[in-house]
């Protein structure tokens, strides 16, 4: 792996011409503050065997020498945070960027999915990540920005928990679930699962619960019977008597494509050096810290979970299955989950969606280090 760095980290510096900072913005902070404040609110199918010989043998003192003659950048982002943005989250809090010469402003966003859209068009985001199903809908109808990679996981992280009065799908017949929102890729996947155990939605109650603490608060309340959530909160049910798992949502929907990196068209134009950069940085600082860092990532997730490290081990590795760090968008899955939208009328119809993602940057990443399609093993 540090052979690899040290390929990427040369290959780099040759193509990386002086590179503009953007500019500062009131409600951004520095990386590290805004890490810091923004993860108290909140988380392998190990592809090392993929990853190709370096271009070059070199020593670590060269890296070190590589490294500082890469000239700095700055990139305006928006991260999730929770599970789904933890090991993003860690990585730049080590300093991992940092010692490819990236640095961010972090802008903080409350609106979900949708905040991030409202923050690419008004130009002050340069990259983020998140949800296709929404972001689709949203570049589809003028958002000037594109998909360009993938998150280190693109399945549908997400598990059914219900609570333990419910011992089987059956049983969820006339209760409340919760899914999140009105639409996007958590309430499909409450759907599909309902699906494919002949429950129709006109059986259940679905509601909008949020995510994360606030979905886990109201399993915990009785506001709802079941929920779709994130981990680590559906191994904390199980290990606090609130509930158990029912499922996870991409054993139902394999097909389904959720977790993607999202670009402005500024940046895609203007400056596609620097998004390389990043697109390449964020697979490889993905893959230092599954194959370098697990441990500490462990204990730092933890104490930024407000769980065990026992739990939060055991939340990573029971979805270690779908930590994949492959760059390339899948086209197949982006028109399975453009027709889920239609099916569900999340998206109007005669909508295209293939205009809406770039595979450019990912292939490059996908070459610079090595990593092969997981699925094509």
């Amino acid at each position: 792996m540090k052979k690899k760095l040290v390929g990427l980290i040369l290959s780099l510096s040759v193509i990386v011409g002086l590179l503009a900072g953007c500019g500062n913005k009131t409600e951004v902070a520095s990386s590290k503050e805004t890490t810091e404040s923004q993860t108290n609110d909140t988380q392998a199918e190990n592809t090392t065997e993929d990853i190709t010989t370096p271009a070059s043998d070199t020593s670590e003192d060269a890296q070190e020498s590589a490294s500082n003659e890469l000239e700095p950048i700055v990139l305006r982002a928006c991260f999730a945070q929770g599970m789904t943005g933890a090991v993003n989250n860690f990585a730049i809090e080590k300093g991992f960027y940092k010692e490819l010469g990236i640095d961010f402003e972090l802008v903080q966003n409350t609106s979900g999915n949708s905040g991030v859209l409202s923050l690419i068009t008004r130009g002050e985001i340069d990259v983020a990540d998140g949800d296709p199903s929404s972001y689709i809908p949203g570049i589809y109808n003028g958002v000037p920005a594109k998909l360009v990679g993938n998150m280190w996981r693109y399945s549908g992280c997400y598990w059914l928990v219900a609570n333990n009065e419910i011992k089987s799908f059956e049983d969820l017949k006339g209760k409340t679930i919760g899914t999140q929102g009105a639409a996007g890729g958590m309430k499909l996947s409450v759907l599909k699962m309902l699906e494919k155990n002949n429950i129709s939605a006109d059986e259940v109650t679905l509601v909008a619960n949020g995510t994360y603490q606030e979905a886990y608060a109201t399993l915990q309340s009785g506001e709802v019977d079941a929920t779709i959530i994130h981990n680590p909160y559906a191994i904390l049910a199980e290990e606090e008597g609130i509930g158990h798992s029912l499922g996870r949502a991409w054993d139902y929907i394999p097909d389904y494509y959720t977790g993607t990196i999202i670009a402005s068209n500024d940046i895609i134009e203007n400056n596609p050096e620097n998004l390389q950069r990043f697109i390449t940085a964020y697979y490889q600082v993905h893959e230092k810290v599954k194959n370098e860092y697990y441990d500490e990532f462990i204990n730092w997730a933890a104490e930024k979970m407000s769980t065990s490290p026992e739990t939060m081990r055991k939340a990573v590795e029971s979805e270690i299955d779908v930590w994949r760090d492959y760059p390339v968008i899948p086209s197949d899955r982006i028109e399975t989950t453009f027709n889920y939208l239609r099916e569900y009328g999340w998206v109007e119809e005669g909508v295209d969606y293939t205009d809406t993602f770039t595979n450019e940057f990912a292939i490059v990443a996908a070459e610079t280090l090595g990593l092969t399609d997981p699925e094509k093993k």
